[in-house]
């Protein structure tokens, strides 16, 4: 059985207008089903010397209604005999050709778009094609609001640019499948917020593969945890909480005893701090364990590794220390005491004799480590300055628009206690900032890489989990803004995503990822989001409220890339040689290169 209309031989609208392409057939809510037109030579008609792409799940399509041109995007193609029924028809309709195409918006008689439309199409409507001019109504040019991502994957000439303040604002996401071009798709967009005279933006990249430094140049600031002088990253211990001082140096949660005595330690050396320190206004009995002020941790290390070893001259910790070596606290030395005595015979253990077991000797162990250098600085001088405000315009990357942080080459557990802390202070400063400073009177950006790792339920740390989640939910009332890049978007929790008000998706191969992706993008988009694992690489779906209409866009590759593209073989056509790996090695251990062995 067959609808009652039959498919006209050849359409008037053909003739009167070169741009027709077929008819309104269905109109269900928002989605319509156009029929093409018969005399239409496949799905890309030429126009004025160039094809125009209708066929393409994702390109754009105009119903005139007077003066008003409705404008949709394709979200299906296909012919009747092999599509079956096609909603809401009943029956199978034989031969047809059809396009079903969601409406997203209307640009009025004097050529200005707006989301929604106040009007639907009726039945026979014609239907055209959009041309490149068309298309520029729609999408606004990069300028004074606009920053350059790209362009139309359908019509090169045409430029996509994202509305700038929803995008820091109201949160972004990048996400995309490895090797899909999602580290550069982060660095085209930063380099264009440079090159389209955002010149004092306040971006602040977190690198935990040390990818970006390249991208940037004289634009940023790289600074790196295994950096020297002035290209260290530095990010003070003493301004976690003792919880999290303890396991970023021990590498574990330590046992409640142990985490007991080094919170007394850490509150009676930051009470100590407090007296002294001349640029410190506050009462010492009002300072725990978690008050942000510096602290000797050598110092807490001494004494605790000293109870853990001590043995006197008489039971119960009376009479003198047995010391055989005198230790010292900013070298790290352990005192050495004379081993106790069997039975009843002196020397006897101390109170606390091995109540704390190995975590002085891995606190110390990590205290030695070059690779934690950057968690030791700035120490805080009582008689100098308060050393946090350098520190926090360092991140900020002093006067340049982007600051690079790399994270690269420390053990992830200290690396994402690093993070959480940045991320804490910052946003703990822009909540605190009113006429100056940065959030409302300056926003900041935060471009946060593997952002399953500090998000997800697998997050390594607490600190990075509760700070990176604030921001995505309050930190838009302070001008904190977040752009989460992740291959693995089904790892971020749905608050994450759903905070999120711009969604850059590039191919997604693992069907988990594009559901969650799906998910997160409007129902009007839906068909096209079927294209995730088909994307060409730099190619992604834009959608959100940073850009015009949910759209394919051929993201513009930036110059010069990133450190991430596959690394080349043409050294394995060079002359047979012996690999090099002493630089490495000395690396490796935490010492500057060049001193590995020959």
């Amino acid at each position: 059985m067959r609808d009652s209309w039959r498919p006209r031989p050849a359409w008037a609208t053909s003739v009167r207008d070169p741009r027709a392409i077929g008819r309104v057939r269905h109109v269900r809510g928002a989605t319509v089903t156009v029929e093409l037109d018969q005399s239409l030579a496949g799905v890309t008609p030429l126009w004025e010397g160039r094809l125009h792409p209708i066929g393409q799940v994702g390109s754009l399509v105009e119903i005139p209604q007077g003066p008003v041109k409705l404008v949709a995007s394709v979200t299906l193609v296909g012919i009747a005999e092999l599509s079956g029924v096609l909603e809401p028809s009943a029956a199978v309709q034989v031969g047809d050709r059809w396009l079903q195409v969601q409406l997203l918006g209307e640009v009025d008689g004097l050529g200005r778009f707006q989301r929604g439309v106040t009007t639907y199409p009726g039945l026979d409507d014609p239907v055209h094609f959009t041309t490149p001019a068309g298309l520029r109504t729609i999408f606004p040019p990069p300028g004074v609001s606009h920053v350059r991502l790209g362009s139309l994957a359908g019509a090169s000439d045409v430029e996509v640019a994202l509305a700038a303040q929803p995008l820091v604002m109201r949160h972004g996401a990048i996400v995309g499948s490895t090797g899909s071009g999602k580290t550069s798709a982060v660095a085209s967009l930063l380099q264009s917020f440079v090159r389209d005279g955002w010149t004092s933006a306040n971006v602040v990249v977190v690198d935990p593969h040390g990818e970006y430094a390249k991208a940037f140049g004289a634009s940023a600031t790289v600074r790196s945890v295994l950096g020297t002088g002035d290209s260290m990253l530095r990010v003070p211990f003493w301004a976690l909480p003792a919880a999290d001082i303890l396991r970023a140096f021990c590498g574990r949660d330590e046992s409640a005893i142990v985490s007991s005595r080094f919170g007394d330690l850490v509150t009676s050396a930051r009470r100590d701090f407090v007296r002294g320190a001349k640029w410190l206004q506050m009462e010492p009995a009002a300072v725990t364990a978690d008050t942000p002020v510096p602290f000797d941790l050598f110092q807490v290390w001494y004494r605790l590794d000293y109870e853990n070893n001590a043995t006197y001259s008489q039971a119960g910790g009376k009479g003198d220390a047995e010391v055989d070596e005198a230790g010292d606290a900013p070298t790290l030395k352990p005192t050495r005491f004379r081993s106790y005595g069997m039975g009843s015979a002196a020397p006897f253990k101390g109170p606390f004799y091995q109540n704390y077991q190995a975590a002085p000797d891995r606190l110390r162990l990590r205290l030695t480590d070059p690779r934690f250098r950057f968690f030791l600085e700035p120490q805080g001088d009582p008689g100098g300055e308060d050393p946090l405000p350098r520190v926090i315009l360092d991140w900020l990357g002093n006067a340049r628009p982007l600051s690079v942080l790399d994270f690269s080459g420390v053990p992830s557990e200290a690396a994402d206690l690093a993070v959480g802390l940045v991320l804490q202070m910052l946003f703990e400063l822009a909540v605190r900032s009113q006429a100056t400073g940065i959030g409302r009177p300056r926003p900041v950006l935060i471009v946060l890489e593997e952002a399953h790792r500090y998000l997800g339920d697998s997050a390594t740390t607490r600190v990075a989990k509760e700070s990176a989640n604030r921001i995505a939910r309050e930190g838009r009332k302070y001008g904190i803004g977040l752009l989460l890049v992740t291959q693995r978007p089904s790892e971020l929790p749905d608050t994450a995503l759903s905070q999120v008000g711009t969604i850059v998706a590039l191919r997604l191969t693992n069907g988990k990822d594009q559901s969650t992706v799906k998910s997160a993008l409007p129902d009007a988009v839906a068909g096209l989001a079927e294209a995730l694992p088909a994307l060409r690489t730099g190619e992604a779906i834009v959608a959100g409220e940073a850009v015009t209409l949910p759209c394919r866009v051929q993201i513009s590759r930036p110059n010069p890339g990133p450190e991430a593209d596959d690394p080349s073989l043409d050294s394995w056509r060079t002359a047979p040689s012996e690999n090099d790996v002493a630089d490495a090695i000395e690396r490796w251990r935490g010492g500057p290169p060049g001193k590995g062995t020959p």
